[in-house]
């Protein structure tokens, strides 16, 4: 996760960690972009699994649910970033940009 996503987690309040072994407790969710999750990096802590982006392809949803552990995802969360690159694509091909390089 970006260090400035980290900022908008208070302090204090929650403590974010790649190793499991540093957080007290183990940990209570866990939160993935591409990584491919396996089933024995699933701590019997875990509360919750989060998918930020579209479609759970990387995480062993049956699995989980046996677990008894709800694995969200965030589809449409960057169709902000996908519409400009579009937006930015069409400028480029109009004007024969492109070509130009």
């Amino acid at each position: 996760i970006s260090p400035v996503g980290l900022q908008k987690y208070p302090s204090g309040k929650y403590k974010v960690s790649p190793e499991p072994a540093d957080l007290e407790g183990g940990p209570h969710a866990i939160m993935l972009r591409s990584h491919k999750l396996q089933v024995e990096e699933v701590n019997h802590t875990v509360r919750a699994i989060a998918r930020c982006g579209a479609g759970t392809n990387n995480i062993p949803v049956d699995k989980m649910t046996e677990m008894g552990i709800p694995v969200f995802n965030t589809p449409g969360a960057n169709a902000n970033a996908v519409k400009e690159l579009v937006v930015c694509g069409l400028l480029l091909a109009s004007r024969g940009i492109s070509e130009g390089i």
